[in-house]
């Protein structure tokens, strides 16, 4: 999975340089002045569709000293389409990460529990452990850190960063710390959900309505047919596939059901604010000189450090860690999978989280949202094969549900299609 990482960093960086040397090409040839613009491919400059509709903002071609002739309509679509296609790959890049992200992790989370026995319904083990899976989740930041300098390396013409003034540096640190102390909130409250309430899966399937209603709220965020239907189908489609797990509490706990319905509940309210508070972020407290990517790294570093603090030193003050050493000498497939296990789930979840944080950069905190839910039919098709391939076969529901889940990715991104095109109209309207 690091392999395919690092591979998809080397595609990524090539494609920009090619765009870049187009950049170059057209700037020689038309005489436009264009600053830096293998940076401004590199550093995700493009605006969102979303919110370019909801501001209505004109394009960014890229030009921001204008010559004294009136540069070539034609050079100017030409610079719009290479702009307008490096966005969507990177909208698919990051959509990407966040299925692989989301398959892995769910794969490994399931084969974690069954390996230590939390799987049975009896076990004393089974509500046990929920700082370190919240911790686990978070682990990995270095992992970001190391791919953030592996960008800036590869970038030979990386964008140099701004100094920034002491007001902007507050609101940064603010930033960060607000998103990490939700990072460590709904990931332990996740945990719990997950552990202690049968039904949590059902209650995680209304993240995507939380999420709708505040970024309406919080990010002006506009709806159409399009939006809504991608809504609907993703949901379903999470809502159908999402109990399919190795893993089940015990139905006759009444109260930590309910206290496990409760914390599933308010984590999935924790995950919705840190999506929209990403979204604010962007466009509100990150220089708009900052590259993006650089932006996307530190964002997700900065928070999921801050959170595994806060994850550490609830591991701690519960006494939990005493329960490590008892997991990783019980663990069914031997110690050295027990700690290949934990890294890869750490590993995953930051793959899917840089995901989710570059998509919310690129479009809008509901689209992050949309892929995510699209991702979970898959993931758990993937977990019936794995643990339940002698007991159960996937029904034909569970097929459904993953062309739910397709149907909704497509229908958002059609409304992104509709929404670039209709910007584009517009520009060359305005041209003429």
């Amino acid at each position: 999975m690091v392999l395919s990482f690092i591979l998809t960093l080397v595609v990524a960086n090539f494609l920009s340089m090619q765009f870049g040397e187009s950049y170059i090409y057209l700037a020689f040839h038309q005489k436009l002045v264009v600053h830096s613009p293998p940076e401004n491919v590199m550093g995700f400059d493009t605006e969102s569709s979303d919110r370019i509709t909801q501001e209505g903002e004109e394009a960014n071609v890229g030009v921001e000293n204008q010559p004294r002739e009136a540069p070539n309509s034609t050079s100017l679509d030409q610079l719009q389409t290479i702009k307008t296609r490096n966005w969507w790959i990177w909208i698919f890049v990051s959509s990407g990460l966040v299925v692989t992200g989301r398959v892995f992790s769910t794969l490994l989370l399931n084969f974690y529990f069954v390996q230590t026995g939390r799987d049975v319904c009896d076990d004393p083990k089974q509500f046990k452990g929920t700082w370190l899976q919240s911790m686990v989740q978070n682990a990995a930041f270095p992992f970001t850190a190391l791919f953030a300098f592996l960008w800036c390396s590869l970038s030979s013409n990386h964008r140099k960063t701004t100094t920034s003034s002491a007001s902007s540096s507050g609101k940064l640190f603010l930033l960060y710390i607000s998103l990490g102390v939700l990072f460590a909130a709904y990931s332990q409250l996740y945990a719990i959900g997950r552990t202690h309430c049968i039904f949590f899966f059902w209650i995680f399937t209304t993240q995507l309505i939380l999420t709708s209603m505040f970024t309406a709220i919080i990010n002006k965020h506009k709806f159409n047919r399009w939006i809504i239907l991608s809504v609907i189908l993703s949901g379903v489609a999470t809502g159908v596939t999402s109990s399919d797990d190795a893993y089940n509490p015990c139905e006759g706990e009444g109260y930590k059901m309910s206290y496990g319905a409760w914390c599933g509940f308010f984590g999935t309210v924790a995950f919705s604010l840190s999506l929209c508070i990403m979204q604010l972020g962007f466009e509100k407290v990150i220089p708009k000189t900052e590259s993006k990517v650089s932006s996307v790294m530190l964002m997700q570093t900065y928070a999921s450090m801050i959170a595994t603090l806060i994850c550490l030193v609830g591991l701690f003050v519960s006494g939990e860690f005493r329960d490590i050493k008892e997991d990783f000498e019980t663990f069914k497939k031997g110690k050295p999978l027990y700690v290949l296990t934990l890294t890869g789930l750490s590993l995953a979840w930051q793959v899917m989280s840089i995901g989710l944080v570059g998509l919310v950069c690129l479009v809008s905190t509901l689209f992050s949202n949309v892929v995510s839910f699209c991702a979970t039919p898959l993931a758990n098709i993937l977990v019936v094969v794995a643990f339940r391939f002698i007991d159960d076969d996937i029904e034909w529901f569970k097929g459904g549900a993953l062309l739910a889940g397709i149907l909704g990715f497509a229908s958002y991104a059609y409304s992104l299609y509709k929404t670039v095109k209709k910007r584009a109209s517009q520009s060359e309207t305005l041209r003429v």
